[in-house]
């Protein structure tokens, strides 16, 4: 009795034993999948890894941006200035829409010492009309005048903003910025202060203008440009940021009624 219990012992191991083996048999197949998968995405992960992706080239950004622009049939534009200088005239501001090739309507904000004003222009193939302040009807005027460039130029594809995001020089990625909600890539470039005096009156066109574009990662468009340099005479800089809004919304321009 005592040697049939050790034996039926001894077989209930070893169907155990057996049972154990064809278990792992079983999840050996599987576990090298795992370790086959995890291998794979270690491996894309690295620099020689068929998954990386290259970084954007910041050059090729910019073109595109500028091709978009070209490309668009209207644009709204959002100008704010920053470290204005106190004395003589200044442009605080101003927003309206362009169409191509050269024409804009909008406004435009100006601080002539202690006194703001807002002037209602319209521009149309480099004629430029203004309703100045107390007066009830618009009348061309010269912009230099005013103390502004020709807004209509901004869509000017030889003389405008895109002209500008493709000349720059020390052109280098910036970090992401976060925009009303919305993520862009930015990319850095120096520009001539001549070429800005196209679209900005600038006190002195010899001098470098530092500019971060701001791009939509999804369609490449530009959405926001930051533009420092000497605008006004007194030695400081100053900065307009211009926001790009509302691409290809219809629009329609014309001269105003005299």
């Amino acid at each position: 009795m005592s040697r049939s219990g050790v034996v039926g012992h001894g077989g209930r191991k070893g169907w155990q034993t057996a049972a154990m083996r064809h278990t792992a048999r079983r999840m050996l197949p599987a576990a090298l999948v795992v370790a086959a998968l995890a291998l794979s995405a270690c491996s894309d992960d690295g620099d020689g890894g068929g998954g990386s992706t290259p970084d954007d080239d910041p050059q090729a950004q910019l073109e595109t941006a500028a091709d978009l622009l070209n490309e668009a049939s209207s644009v709204t534009f959002v100008l704010e200035g920053d470290d204005l200088p106190d004395d003589g005239t200044v442009v605080v501001g101003g927003e309206g829409v362009a169409v191509p090739p050269s024409s804009f309507e909008g406004e435009i904000r100006i601080r002539a010492g202690a006194l703001p004003a807002t002037i209602k222009v319209v521009s149309v193939d480099g004629k430029l009309w203004a309703q100045l302040p107390l007066t009830s009807g618009f009348e061309e005027v010269n912009a230099d005048d005013l103390g502004f460039g020709d807004p209509g130029l901004l869509i000017d594809p030889d003389r405008g903003v895109s002209q500008l995001l493709t000349s720059g020089t020390e052109i280098t990625a910036g970090e992401q910025v976060r925009v009303d909600g919305d993520v862009y890539d930015q990319v850095e470039s120096v520009l001539p202060g001549e070429l800005v005096g196209e679209v900005l009156t600038i006190a002195d066109p010899s001098a470098d203008v530092k500019a971060v574009w701001a791009l939509d990662t999804e369609t490449g468009q530009l959405r926001q440009a930051t533009l420092t340099g000497p605008f006004y005479d007194g030695g400081d800089e100053q900065t307009y940021t211009v926001r790009l809004e509302k691409y290809d919304e219809p629009a329609e321009i014309s001269a105003p009624d005299s």
